[in-house]
């Protein structure tokens, strides 16, 4: 009579192949250990949004402050003097007043 015989492992091919999956394991997780290096390139790439938004920022607010400082124009297109932006303005704080007073 035949005697058919599975192919069942020992315990010690068991242990055999667990040891050699955890060795596998092992030094796959040694050589993937690159955490630090992604962690400092993320910290890094947040530092530089932040920093180009602050130069924006400033960019904008120095933009403002030319741009409120900067003298009216007159008809011909020439720059008035502070002089003449001080009386425009006066005349035109009088105008409204009077035309609100009606």
């Amino acid at each position: 009579m035949n005697e058919t015989r599975t192919s069942e492992p020992t315990p010690e091919q068991l242990v055999k192949l667990l040891d050699c999956q955890l060795a596998l394991a092992r030094q796959k997780r040694a050589t993937e250990n690159k955490t630090p290096r992604r962690a400092a390139l993320l910290v890094g790439g947040v530092m530089l949004i932040v920093v180009a938004c602050c130069a924006a920022l400033l960019v904008l607010q120095q933009m403002l402050s030319d741009l409120q400082h900067r003298p009216v124009a007159d008809d011909d297109g020439q720059a008035a003097s502070a002089e003449q932006n001080e009386n425009f303005k006066k005349e035109g704080n009088a105008g409204i007043s009077a035309a609100t007073s009606l």
